[in-house]
């Protein structure tokens, strides 16, 4: 089922953080959401603009957990990142 509504987000750390901490290309980051190299680099610069489908896509890429990408951090979670920037 596709879900075409835009939703509300909030991400502590931009789209952009977190494809580098995990050593991402763009232009792969793009591929495997399904999206051309612009509308990522649009996205990185204002995720305010993403679907429910997107933001699905964009938790299993990167492994956010999605109430993340809705309520913002937590201790869990920041910790998580602390210990992936530091094997990149």
């Amino acid at each position: 089922m596709v879900i075409q509504e835009k939703v509300p987000v909030y991400l502590k750390h931009t789209l952009r953080d977190l494809r580098v901490r995990i050593g991402l290309p763009q232009s792969d980051a793009a591929k495997m959401m399904g999206v051309t190299e612009p509308t990522l680099r649009r996205w990185e610069k204002d995720s305010s603009d993403l679907t429910m489908q997107q933001i699905w896509k964009i938790s299993k890429i990167y492994s956010i957990p999605q109430d993340y990408i809705f309520f913002g951090s937590n201790d869990a979670f920041s910790e998580k990142l602390d210990k992936h920037k530091e094997l990149v």
